[in-house]
C-alpha cells in the first residue's frame, strides 16, 4: 500500500475544534507503531486547474481568507493546506490506476465542500478533484464510496449524474449536514437511523456492495471516516475495529485500482486502530484478524 503524508497537515488548528492535527498525527503514530513506516511525501504546488470542480468564486473566498462558515474555520493560509489535501488525493488515484492500494492521509478532509460551497471543515472537495482528474485523461468506471458516517453532500452534489461514476453514502440520518435521505440517478444513498443495531448497518453496506459488484468498477475511491464507530463523539452509530476490518476485506479486489482519502472521525483515542484495521482488512494476511478483534474488546 501507498501511504501519503506531509509533515504540512500538521501544521494549522482551530484551537478547540474537533478537526485537528492530533487526528492525522494519532494516525500516523499508530501505523507506525505497527511497523508501517514508508510514507510518501506530497509535495506543495501542482497545477491549480485540478480544482476545476468548484467555481472560481469558491476558490478566490479561500485564497483570500473571505468566507464565513461556522463549522469551517478561516484559517490564515487555509488555502494551501486545502489545495495540497486536493494534490495527495490525485497522487493517491494515480497510484489506483496503476493497480495499487494508495491511502491519502491527509487533512482538510473534503466531502462535505460543493462546487460553490464549504462546510463542515472541508474546503475542495478532495475526492471529487481525484475523480475529476482520472476522468480527464480516461474514460473508467469509478465508483465512490463514502463510510465517513456523515453524509458526504459535496461529492454528490458533484459527481451526480456524472457518466461512468456512481456516488455511495452509509450514514448517519438525521445527523449533519441533513442531506442524503434517499437515492436518485448515479447516486446511491444508505441512511442509518441513530442507534441503530451493527446488524443494520451492515446489511446496508452489504447492499451498497452489491450495487459497487454489479456496476464492475475500474476504479474504486473510499472516503474514509471514522465517525461511524461507536466511540466517536459526534455521532451515534455502532461500529467497532473489527467492523472496519470486515468491511475493508469486502472492499479488496472489488476494483483494479483503490484509493481511500481521510474525511472524518474525532476520537483520538479510536482512530489509529481504527484506521489500521480498515488498511489491514485490505492488505494483510487474514491472521492479523484475531489481533484486531482482541484490539477491538479493550
Amino acid at each position: 500500500m501507498k501511504i501519503l503524508f506531509s509533515e504540512e497537515f500538521l501544521q494549522y488548528r482551530e484551537q478547540g475544534y474537533p478537526e485537528s492535527p492530533e487526528r492525522v498525527k494519532t494516525i500516523k503514530e499508530y501505523l507506525q507503531k505497527k511497523g508501517v513506516n514508508e510514507f510518501i511525501n506530497v509535495v506543495s504546488g501542482g497545477d491549480e486547474n485540478i480544482l476545476q470542480v468548484h467555481t472560481e468564486e469558491l476558490i478566490r473566498s479561500v485564497k483570500e481568507n473571505s468566507f464565513y462558515d461556522t463549522g469551517t474555520p478561516n484559517i490564515p493560509n487555509i488555502y494551501h493546506y486545502a489545495f495540497l489535501s486536493c494534490v495527495s488525493a490525485v497522487n493517491a488515484s494515480s497510484f489506483a490506476l496503476g493497480g495499487e492500494i494508495a491511502f491519502s492521509l491527509s487533512r482538510p478532509p473534503g466531502h462535505h465542500a460543493g462546487r460553490n460551497t464549504l462546510g463542515g471543515a472541508c474546503y475542495f472537495n478532495n475526492m471529487a478533484v481525484a475523480v475529476k482528474e482520472v476522468l480527464k485523461e480516461q474514460r473508467l468506471k469509478i465508483a465512490v464510496l463514502d463510510i465517513d458516517g456523515h453524509h458526504g453532500n459535496g461529492t454528490e452534489e458533484i459527481l451526480k449524474n456524472e457518466d461512468g461514476v456512481i456516488y455511495l453514502s452509509l450514514h448517519q440520518y438525521p445527523a449533519f449536514p441533513g442531506t442524503g435521505a434517499f437515492s436518485f440517478n448515479n447516486c446511491y444513498n444508505f441512511p442509518v437511523f441513530p442507534g441503530s443495531s451493527i446488524k443494520n448497518y451492515m446489511e446496508k453496506f452489504e447492499k451498497a456492495m452489491e450495487v459497487i459488484r454489479k456496476f464492475s468498477p475500474d476504479l474504486l475511491g473510499v472516503s474514509l471516516g471514522f465517525a461511524a464507530h461507536r466511540a466517536d463523539p459526534l455521532l451515534n452509530l455502532p461500529l467497532g475495529d473489527n467492523h472496519y476490518y470486515q468491511m475493508a476485506k469486502q472492499i479488496s479486489g472489488i476494483a483494479k485500482g483503490i484509493f481511500i482519502l481521510l474525511e472524518g472521525g474525532y476520537n483520538i483515542n479510536t482512530v489509529g486502530n481504527t484506521c489500521y484495521s480498515f488498511l489491514s482488512g485490505l492488505t494483510f494476511p487474514s491472521g492479523i484478524q484475531d489481533n484486531v478483534k482482541k484490539n477491538n474488546q479493550r
